[in-house]
């Protein structure tokens, strides 16, 4: 890469993490991601590794954390795909952008995987990530709260632990 193009791809990486983490509408729980299809998760009654739907990640509500519960694996995974904007740079289906790591395999970047160092890594966010272009901002730039963080958090850790 020539020297002169180093500044006009920092201002495309730029551009395209300004567009991906909030420089758009962010759809409701109603409205399916783009796409088509995504995964369900039974309810707290029947604890489940539900199967992919169009190619989205299986979500393991089998043996969940202490105080994780397989309602907020379901919130948490409407956050993901609405308000809380996770999809915008992690992938309609976690599974990762250029922008953010997958979210569905077993390696961790900037965190052990455990369901506290999730909840931690999303509050705080990743000022200096080891392989991505940009900071993640805390909460991801959003605005949800911090119930919100954990139900989020315990969608990623069902998602990412599919032996439970």
């Amino acid at each position: 890469m020539h020297r002169k193009s180093v500044p006009y791809a920092l201002g495309v990486a730029a551009l395209a993490l300004a567009t991906a983490c909030g420089e758009q509408e962010p759809r409701t729980p109603e409205t399916p991601p783009p796409g088509g299809a995504t995964p369900t998760v039974e309810g707290p009654s029947t604890p489940t590794v539900t199967p992919p739907a169009g190619g989205g990640p299986a979500v393991n509500t089998a043996n969940l954390p202490p105080g994780v519960t397989a309602q907020m694996v379901q919130e948490g995974k409407q956050i993901f795909e609405g308000p809380g904007l996770c999809y915008t740079c992690h992938g309609q289906n976690a599974m990762g952008t250029a922008l953010a790591p997958n979210l569905t395999d077993n390696q961790w970047i900037d965190s052990d995987g455990s369901f506290e160092s999730i909840v931690t890594l999303v509050t705080n966010g990743v000022p200096q990530p080891k392989q991505y272009p940009a900071p993640m901002p805390p909460k991801g730039g959003s605005s949800i709260t911090d119930d919100q963080v954990r139900a989020v958090s315990a969608y990623v850790y069902a998602i990412s632990h599919p032996g439970g």
